[in-house]
Parts: C-alpha cells; structure tokens; sequence
C-alpha cells in the first residue's frame, strides 16, 4: 500500500520560543517561501497573534531526515 504526501515538512522555529511543522506541497524542488508563509499562518491562527521573527526552518523528509536548513538571515531573504 502506498502513501501519498503532499511534501516535506518545514519545521519553524520562532524567536518565542514557538515551533510549528508544516506540511509543505513543493511540485518544483523545496519552497521555502511556502515554508514561511505557512508557518507564520499557523502561528497566527494557534496564539492569536503576529507572529515574531523566525530564528530558523528547515525541511525535513517524513522519517525526520533534514533536508535543507535555514538560518534567520536565508529566511529573511526568502520571506
């Protein structure tokens, strides 16, 4: 039996303290703008408020394995 996947998770991590995981569709190699855009949707929508800046992300495959991360200042570029 197969599963489908919609796409690697990004795993944020918020200058709070906050972590979201977000399962990320990416057709076209890795999107961290997505990513981003994702995860601070998340955060807003769990505490109710802007979310704060993101101190890293990264993309993890569904047994955990990363697959690219990011530091504050790829994901200031990106955003």
């Amino acid at each position: 039996m197969s599963v489908n996947r919609a796409g690697p998770t990004f795993v944020c991590e918020f200058s709070d303290g906050a972590v979201t995981r977000m399962t990320t569709h990416c057709p076209k190699g890795l999107d961290l703008a997505r990513g981003i855009k994702l995860s601070r949707a998340a955060y807003t929508s769990r505490l109710h408020n802007a979310p704060p800046a993101i101190l890293s992300g990264r993309f993890e495959d569904d047994h955990g394995a990363v697959l690219e991360a990011y530091d504050a200042a790829a994901i200031e570029g990106a955003a």
